[in-house]
């Protein structure tokens, strides 16, 4: 069906846009039959007129927001026709395009969006998140506040395997004003024929609504699924819900956005609307059971009264690493661990507490190797702050040192990462000049720093190791349910040419 498919598309794009390329035709989205999209204001359905003020979010670059007196705007004026060269006539054209991913709000503290959009630690440092963007009424937007704008703290859940990809982002504050959408807690598949609901941010302009589309196939794990939605580059991400407003899927990719009609492009249109076939789509099951398996994570959408998985030791200062007061050296990892902490001179990233108590006085010394680290000592977690450093050495941003006479007492020594980039580590830590001793093998020793080996991904995978962006989760742990996952090699090397990003 897919080759056929691929083939009468391309005859038609052939026969009537001269200069198309045939092989885009499995690249992004697609309307089918008729363009589907309708300004939130306007749609008939109350009920996904609230979701989408409420929950719908767009990932935008930070530096386009502006805030003024309580306002926020986007400094950003390109439009739809400007960047994708639209024809007279084609739908939202003079709108702006600002957005590159959409996602959905599921608890106070969380989005669920595509794993492509956030598989690089640049897509948290440097990208905020807007929810509720869109017009209300002809020609007027929304007017933005600082509570409909969040940044990005950690992303959790990241799974990306041509299939099903999915990604949690744990925002940086809990959010105000805006309530979560309903989320499908049911295991198993959608019947074919169930009417859906897309709600996001196509090309990144402001907010659309599409109820058009209808569930066509889906996998025999009840993973993904395919849909006849009118989907465009942006989508990646969104929402998808049933018509009474529930989470039930959200948005991998698709086909083609635009064809050439000479000189221009218009919206590409498939006429008849397969009915096997259609846009990928990753259930939110898998999501839900990566995120409830997750250290650290409490959520009503998990089974467990509090973490379903404890957070790794050293992750917060209440559960810091106690080490003996002795010159050593440990091997571990960034890799699994939260980013709660931030010394003086930086440490946006993840950090591992360490705690330590001296009866006498000392000269204490420590330092690290291994990636771009910060290094930072209080008396107590939250106490003074005594030494902080960043770079030893300043040409490639790796390794920190503290030197610091210390009286009796105890201490807490923070390994943190300059931002959301984090890897193994060698820690040397020396008290009154003596020699340091390696601490020996323990549950994260044997790391090969140089070569960029993880040691030990602690517990949960949600952050980046090296450059490789974030790490996926195996599952395990308590589970939002019981349905299971997993996908062949053959299948993700089928679906490797369709377009998986925003």
């Amino acid at each position: 069906m897919r080759c056929l498919r691929s083939l009468a598309l391309a005859l038609l794009i052939s026969a009537g846009c001269a200069g198309s390329d045939p092989v885009r035709s499995h690249e992004q989205a697609v309307v089918y039959e008729t363009d589907g999209r309708t300004e939130v204001y306007a749609h008939a359905s109350a009920t996904l007129r609230d979701l989408a003020a409420d929950a719908i979010a767009m990932k935008i670059d930070a530096d386009f927001l502006v805030e003024r007196g309580g306002v926020v705007t986007i400094d950003y004026d390109r439009t739809l026709r400007e960047a994708q060269s639209l024809c007279d006539g084609v739908a939202f054209a003079d709108q702006i395009e600002p957005g590159t991913c959409s996602g959905t709000l599921i608890d106070e503290r969380h989005l669920l969006t595509a794993g492509h959009c956030v598989d690089t630690p640049s897509d948290c440092a440097d990208d905020a998140w807007i929810l509720g963007w869109r017009y209300v009424a002809r020609g007027e937007l929304v007017t933005l506040r600082p509570d409909d704008v969040y940044r990005c703290r950690r992303v959790l859940a990241y799974h990306d395997d041509g299939d099903v990809d999915h990604a949690i982002v744990e925002l940086d504050r809990a959010v105000v004003g805006h309530t979560p959408a309903p989320v499908r807690a049911a295991t198993g598949a959608l019947p074919d024929g169930t009417p859906l609901a897309l709600i996001g941010h196509p090309n990144g302009i402001p907010m659309k609504i599409d109820t058009t589309g209808e569930a066509t196939w889906s996998s025999a794990d009840a993973s993904y699924l395919t849909a006849t939605l009118d989907a465009f580059n942006g989508n990646s991400g969104s929402g998808v819900f049933d018509l009474e407003g529930t989470l039930v899927a959200l948005l991998r990719g698709g086909e083609t956005d635009y064809v050439d009609a000479g000189g221009c492009n218009v919206v590409n249109v498939i006429d008849p609307a397969p009915t096997d076939d259609g846009e990928g789509l990753t259930y939110v099951r898998p999501a839900l059971e990566a995120f409830c398996a997750t250290p650290g994570v409490s959520s009503p959408l998990c089974e467990c009264e509090g973490p379903c998985v404890e957070a790794p030791a050293g992750d917060v200062c209440a559960s810091a690493e106690a080490i003996e007061a002795r010159s050593q050296v440990l091997r571990q990892t960034l890799v699994g661990f939260a980013p709660d902490h931030e010394g003086g001179c930086g440490g946006a990233g993840p950090e591992r507490v360490y705690t330590f108590t001296l009866e006498t006085g000392a000269r204490f010394s420590a330092e690290t190797s291994g990636y771009d680290s910060v290094l930072y000592l209080r008396r107590g977690c939250e106490g003074t702050e005594l030494a902080c450093h960043d770079d030893i050495d300043v040409d490639t941003n790796r390794g920190s040192r503290i030197t610091e006479a210390l009286t009796p007492g105890t201490y807490h020594l923070f390994v943190d990462a300059y931002d959301a980039e984090v890897d193994s580590f060698v820690l040397t830590l020396t008290f009154d000049g003596d020699a340091p001793v390696d601490a020996g093998p323990g549950e994260d020793a044997g790391a090969d720093v140089d070569a960029g080996v993880e040691v030990d991904a602690g517990a949960g995978a949600d952050a980046g190791a090296g450059d490789a962006g974030p790490i996926p989760s195996d599952g395990g742990g308590c589970r939002a349910a019981g349905s299971g996952r997993g996908v062949g090699w053959l299948v993700a090397l089928v679906f490797l040419g369709r377009r998986r990003r925003s």
